[in-house]
């Protein structure tokens, strides 16, 4: 009985130390992640867009549910003018948040500025919906 019971106790105390561990390098991940947008925030306010979005992949890449990343990364690339890049990332941020009314804003100029009128002005109103203050005065400009 004993060599029964000893081996499935060091299983479980295994197991147990194992979901410890994965939660303590979740958590860590996340923070990792976090530093980094902070990070490419540092660099997207001097101009440096290239080493913003060197970062925000960092982000990224260690969490790829921070719906933030994918937001603050998708606004870097439109100020490259990678717009279709932009839209992907956007879209992203969105599937994660999709109450984020600065990402469909975002997303509705990229549109307008690859000439996309109707997902534009549906974006644009989506984000006017969910309380973006700028997003009222772009539907003003670009869709009437």
């Amino acid at each position: 009985m004993k060599k029964i019971i000893l081996p499935a106790l060091f299983t479980l105390l295994s197991l147990a130390n194992y979901a410890q561990e994965t939660s303590k390098t979740s958590k860590t991940k996340e923070e990792e992640s976090n530093l980094y947008i902070d990070q490419g925030n540092a660099k997207s306010d001097n101009g440096d867009w290239e080493g913003a979005l060197n970062a925000y992949s960092s982000a990224i890449a260690l969490n790829a549910r921070n719906g933030l990343a994918y937001s603050r990364r998708a606004l870097a690339k439109q100020n490259v003018k990678d717009y279709r890049g932009a839209i992907m990332d956007y879209s992203k941020a969105i599937y994660l948040n999709n109450s984020d009314a600065a990402s469909y804003y975002g997303r509705g100029i990229c549109y307008w500025t690859i000439g996309m009128k109707e997902k534009c002005c549906l974006d644009l109103s989506k984000a006017d919906g969910l309380g973006n203050t700028e997003a009222n005065q772009a539907i003003q400009n670009y869709c009437n």
